[in-house]
């Protein structure tokens, strides 16, 4: 073979490994893209149900909030009937101890 020929064929060797390097390359860019984009709409994904899992625990401790301030209002309209009931027997037991002594 002649040097020119030889030195052609070294020329043309080099850029079929630079086309396959550059086109494994792309490749690879687009893998790692393909893999970012799906990383990006899994962490999206995991977003939006903290999101909602944070709404639903805020109506809950609203609810537990509601329910302890209607349990307090229970408890002062329980202690007020009980004094009620207390000053309700005293009376009545002053009063079965003066028809008594009548």
């Amino acid at each position: 073979m002649s040097y020119t020929l030889k030195s052609l064929l070294k020329v043309s060797v080099a850029a079929a490994s630079l086309s396959l390097l550059a086109g494994c390359a792309t490749q690879a860019h687009q893998d790692l893209q393909s893999q970012i984009d799906e990383s990006m709409q899994m962490a999206s994904e995991a977003q939006s149900t903290a999101d909602s899992a944070n709404a639903k625990a805020e109506l809950a401790q609203d609810n537990a909030n509601k329910a302890l301030g209607d349990a307090s209002d229970a408890q002062q309209t329980a202690d007020s009937a009980k004094a009620m009931a207390q000053q309700n027997a005293k009376k009545i037991d002053r009063m079965f101890k003066q028809s008594m002594q009548k």
